[in-house]
């Protein structure tokens, strides 16, 4: 495991939280996320506050799911902030991956852009009921067949997944939320993350980062939970 594939999920904090918390010196996390809420708050002076202020990577998490233009205007929008990953939907389709892909590469050309399979917080019984979908791993490998063919560079999608892109799409990188620590499983403490596991078996599964947020940020001591990241 490494400290250097750990990304830190800011979601739920303010703006003093987030300054408090990256501004310990026990902290030693390299990369930072910034979903939908914050994004939406405090819009990209945070993500500069963040990278200026604290030399922090930036993993915005915005999971853009739209008609492809909507999308590579978006991603324009973005021109020049210093950020490191941005998602986007892999349902939104093929079409609508290479245009945020060719967008990327000019307004944001040191980002790598990650495609959404299907949220953590589903159960099995969920995409049954809102998809149809009755094989598992058949509907994770049509998405990720689209991640590859679009030529994006990742696939955000649960522990339970890594696998799978691993032996089918070894060049797409994977990106693992739902990621607690053993003592929380093992007590339940999972707050909506459905399909968990723990920083050291998703790195076993061959997850390339982990996104780890309230088990971090709301930790009793810091220190102790990053030394079981090294």
């Amino acid at each position: 495991m490494s400290l250097s594939q750990t990304i830190v999920a800011l979601d739920q904090m303010s703006l003093d939280e987030i300054d408090l918390f990256l501004s310990r010196p026990e902290n030693t996390l390299q990369t930072v996320k910034i979903g939908l809420e914050l994004f939406v708050k405090y819009g990209p002076d945070l993500v500069h506050k963040i990278h200026r202020d604290y030399k922090k990577k930036i993993f915005l998490d915005l999971k853009l799911h739209d008609i492809p233009v909507t999308v590579e205007r978006a991603i324009h929008s973005l021109k020049n902030l210093p950020i490191d990953f941005l998602t986007i939907h892999l349902s939104g389709g093929e079409e609508m991956l290479k245009a945020a892909l060719n967008e990327a590469r000019k307004s944001i050309p040191e980002c790598k852009i990650l495609g959404v399979s299907f949220l953590t917080s589903l159960e099995e019984k969920d995409l049954k009921t809102l998809f149809g979908i009755t094989n598992m791993e058949e509907a994770f490998l049509r998405l990720f067949s689209v991640a590859d063919s679009s030529k994006i560079d990742g696939v955000i999608c649960s522990p339970h997944e890594i696998a799978l892109v691993k032996k089918h799409y070894p060049k797409l990188l994977a990106i693992t939320p739902g990621i607690r620590f053993n003592d929380e499983i093992n007590s339940q403490h999972i707050q909506d993350q459905k399909r968990v596991a723990s920083p050291k078996d998703a790195f076993k599964l061959g997850a390339d980062f982990v996104v780890i947020g309230r088990s971090l940020t709301k930790a009793q001591d810091l220190g102790l939970r990053l030394k079981e990241l090294e």
